[in-house]
This record gives C-alpha cells, structure tokens and sequence, in this order.
C-alpha cells in the first residue's frame, strides 16, 4: 500500500469508523493511485474515483463529509490570507446567527467568485469523530455495552471541541440534533433506557444535557459567545385561558365523548343515584359492585366537571362526586385516564427498581447528600420496618433537595381527619398524611386544598399511588418543592414518559389555588430527573 498521510487515514474513518480493514486499505490504494496526497486534496475526489466494493451510500457520506470540511477550512482562513470570502450567517431559525458573524471573518471583496458556507445545516451533517475515542468507548459501542460515567465524559469533550470547530457556541437546538443522531447510532450505548425497556422520554435527554452543560462549561468566560433571549415584558394582567398542556399531559382519555347509548340528562341521574348512596352509606358505599359500574358509566360527566372553566375547587367536586374520593375510584378513575393501573404499577416498579435505587446510594455516588441519605438508609435499617418503599421516597427528596413536608405530612398515630385538618397547617396542593412515622406508618390520609378528602386507609404503597392519582385526576400541577421527586417517580415508577412537557407548576397562567393552572411549556425531562436516570441507567446496567 502507498504511504499516505496519517490525515487522510483519519479523514476516512472519522466518516466510516466502522469500516473494515480490507476496505479502508483497498480505499486508501485508491485514493494514492488518483494523486491524493494530503487532507487537502479530498475535496476533489469524485464518487466514480472510489472503488466499486464500497457502496454508494458510503461514498457519498465520505463526498459530503469532505466537501463540508473543505468550506469549514475555508471559514477559519484569516481575512489576510483571503479576501473574497463571504460568510452566509443570516439562518432562518438559528439564534446564534449574530454571534457567529461577530466571532469569524466576514470580509468581502469586490472579486466576483466568493464562496458562501451556511453554518444553518451543519449539525445534520456533523460527523462524531469516533476515531478519536478512547479504547472504552470503541469497545462499548461494539458490544453494544454501556460505557462507564468517566468514558461518557471524555466523550462528551470531544464531541464538544468538534463541534466548537463550526460553532464556538453551539444552541441547544443544535446540540439535540447531534445528541439524536448519536443515540439513533448506537441505542444500546446511549439511550435513556431502563434495564426494563422503558424509555425515557425522548430517550436522548441525558446525552443533551451533558453535551449542553459542556459547551456552557467552556464558553463561560467568553462574551462573544454568550446567547441571549430578549426579555418580554407586559403590563396587561394574564388570562385565564382554561385547560392546557399541562392538564392534558400523559392522558390519552382527558374529555371522551358522550355515550352513544347515554344523554348527560341519564348520566346526571346515575349521578345523583350516587349521590343519595353517599348520604345514606357514606365511603362503605364504595364496596358495592353496582357502584363501580356507575363510575365507569358517568366517566365523560366526571370529566366533564373537572375540565370546565373555570375550574371547580376540590370541595364542589367532592360535593358532585363524592365516590371519586375513595382510594379504589381514584384508581379506576386514573386508569381510565391513562391507560395504566396505578396502584399495580407502583408496587411492581417500586418492588423492583426501588432496591436498586436503594443499592445505588448505598455506594455513596459523588453529587449527592451522602450524609443526609447515609442517615435515612441507617434509620430505615435499624426501624425494623416491614416496606422499604417509604425509605425510597425519603432518599429521593433527599437527593433533589426537597423537604418532606413538600410531599408527605406526618401526624399522630390516632388522629382522625379533624384533628389534622385543626392541628395542621394544610397547603393547596396534594400531601399524603402519615399517622406515625414515615418509615414505618401503616395508615394515612390525603389532602387537597387545606382539606382531608381521604382516608384514614392503610397500607402507604396504597396511598402514594392515591396521592398521585390526584395529580392526573384534577388537573393538578406538581408543587415546585417536589416537582423533581414527583416526576422521578411518574418517569421511572409509573412509565408515564412524554418526549416534552411536565406537569411541574412554571409560566403559570391564570387558574385557581390547588395548582389548576393552564401553562406556557416546551420542555424536556427535568435535567435534575434526567441526571439521577442516567446515573441509575449506567449503575443498573454495569451491575448486570
């Protein structure tokens, strides 16, 4: 095989890293028999000068990746050693276009053959340098393995001072782009996927943190590469514009139809039907069959009332549908909404994926309030207590720095509703109220809205998935101060996993207390959420 430069060896397998041997010489005796001698000459290199038994698809990726570059060289030549270049940094959806004409060349000439390099479109052509990777990272993706934390890192750094080679300061857009095209490369290395199949949202989010943070990282001391929004200012007072995203996300039955075998005039009497069961046989009403059939039938009444606008509190719809509020209608009611039996879910996934979660914390990972969990994972050992579940819960507010009192209340073991609706001070949002202590309670109660709307019931697994049917079920937004817990668990535990949106109260719009709000979203999993999965992902699937 001719000699040819070590530039030309790497230029072709920074396009084809997968390429054989055999090939890869056969193409490089190629490219020397043409007269390539150096990097510089790949630009002139035609799809009829490679060889035949590399196909068309690879040629012309190995064309475009040369072509590309070639306009990149060209884009970094100072304006002293070229003075017709004519830089394109006008994109149409590109926020980065004013940087980017403040930080490169942009020197015209009167000569009439310029050349133009659109910046618009080249993460769709960015090409991962995998030639550059370590040992490790060439070996996971072979295998189909999941590369180590600190693999994954140095990845991320290379991928970053490629990318930096186009666009000092590259958006998130741009990043998502990239991290996309990396996991749709290699899914068994990268994807947000749990060891149970279950996706993560869009299943790249992890990957474009990590790749976003990055460039934040090595752009924060320069402020030419800063990109800023325009802050929008109104002094008209918001509107409520009734139900949004928020109250729809993760449903697939939000508001059904009317039954075609029904009229609301036959719902409303099934309803009031209910009604007189309630004032006669209070909750104990519950447990008969005919009950459960009436639920069911009045299910599009039922929703019906809790989408209008504006929203009814929690008392008027407790007052309308007083069965609504038992742990089993809660169930069915959300199960109906979502396509997924709650308490089931929570006690498998938590069965499961909760001891490892425990096991992950035993080992002390860096980022974490290890003493503060070290703590609650003693106390649940020495308790004695019969679940593990509630200690789940503990370490994960713990580790998202969230309070317990933003999520579960604590009261005396013989307190009845009264007594905690006198002695405790009940927000707006949804608290699941223990009678004891956490690690070890076996009877609670839910509230909403400053009030007690069930219990007291046993068994704190029943009224967890209680507590987050309530979210679903009235259109409620997680309270900032356990958002990231709450999500956590509608992500892993529950598998409720939109590629955007988030039930987390932000840009809030009009709506009344207990969190009904309609809201401006376009968001992603919580990167807090989404850093403690991958973490998790990695942790689950190198123990294996």
């Amino acid at each position: 095989m001719s000699t040819l430069d070590e530039d030309v060896r790497d230029a072709v397998l920074a396009v084809l890293p997968g390429l054989s041997e055999e090939k890869l010489v056969s193409l490089l005796n190629k490219l020397a028999s043409i007269g390539v001698e150096s990097k510089s000459d790949l630009q002139f290199v035609k799809e009829n000068d490679l060889p035949d038994h590399i196909t068309p698809i690879q040629c012309r990726r190995l064309l475009n990746a040369w072509n590309i570059e070639d306009k990149t060289v060209c884009a970094k030549v100072s304006p002293l050693e070229s003075t017709n270049i004519v830089f394109d940094v006008s994109p149409v959806n590109s926020p980065s276009s004013n940087f980017s004409s403040s930080c490169t060349p942009s020197v015209s000439s009167t000569n009439s053959s310029s050349s133009t390099v659109d910046l618009t479109v080249w993460p769709e052509n960015f090409e991962v340098p995998w030639n550059r990777m370590s040992s490790g990272i060439k070996t996971a993706t072979a295998l189909g393995r999941r590369p180590t934390a600190k693999e994954r890192r140095e990845m991320v750094r290379i991928i970053v001072d490629e990318m930096r080679q186009t666009e000092l300061n590259p958006s998130k857009s741009q990043c998502l782009i990239v991290a996309k095209k990396i996991v749709k490369q290699y899914p068994q290395s990268f994807a947000d996927v749990l060891k149970d199949g279950t996706r993560i949202g869009t299943g790249y989010g992890s990957l474009l943190i990590q790749l976003k943070t990055r460039v934040e990282h090595v752009n924060r001391g320069c402020s030419f590469s800063r990109r800023r929004k325009q802050k929008k200012t109104s002094n008209s007072p918001p509107e409520d514009t009734g139900p949004g995203p928020t109250d729809q996300y993760g449903c697939v039955r939000w508001q059904p139809e009317c039954p075609v075998d029904d009229t609301e005039e036959s719902l409303q009497e099934k309803q009031e039907e209910m009604k007189d069961l309630y004032s006669c046989e209070g909750p104990a009403g519950a447990q008969k069959g005919h009950l459960s059939q009436l639920m069911k039938a009045t299910y599009y009444l039922q929703r019906k009332s809790i989408n209008a606008c504006p929203p009814p509190s929690i008392a008027e719809l407790k007052n309308e549908w007083p069965y609504l509020f038992t742990p089993k209608e809660l169930y069915s009611h959300f199960k109906s909404l979502t396509n997924i039996s709650i308490l089931e879910r929570l006690e498998k996934s938590m069965e499961e994926k909760g001891k490892m979660i425990l096991q992950f914390f035993r080992q002390k990972p860096a980022g974490t309030k290890t003493d503060e969990i070290q703590r609650i994972l003693l106390k649940f050992d020495d308790s004695g207590a019969s679940s593990f579940i509630p200690c789940v819960v503990l370490v994960l507010l713990s580790h998202f720095k969230e309070k317990n009192d933003a999520l579960i209340l604590q009261t005396d073991v013989s307190a009845t509703a009264g007594d905690v609706e006198k002695s405790l001070v009940l927000p707006d949002s949804p608290r699941l109220i223990v009678l004891g202590d956490i690690l070890t309670a076996t009877q609670w109660m839910l509230s909403i809205e400053g009030q007690v709307v069930v219990g007291p019931h046993p068994n704190f697994i029943a009224g967890f998935a209680a507590l987050f049917s309530s979210y679903y079920n009235f259109n409620l937004v997680y309270q900032e101060q356990a958002s990231c817990t709450l999500e956590f668990v509608q992500r892993c535990f529950v598998g409720i996993n939109p590629p955007t949106g988030t039930k987390a109260a932000t840009a809030k719009i009009g709506g009344k207390k207990g969190g009904k709000v309609s809201e401006k979203r376009n968001h992603t999993v919580n990167p807090h959420v989404c850093t403690l999965l991958r973490k998790l992902m990695d942790f689950e699937w190198l123990s294996m």
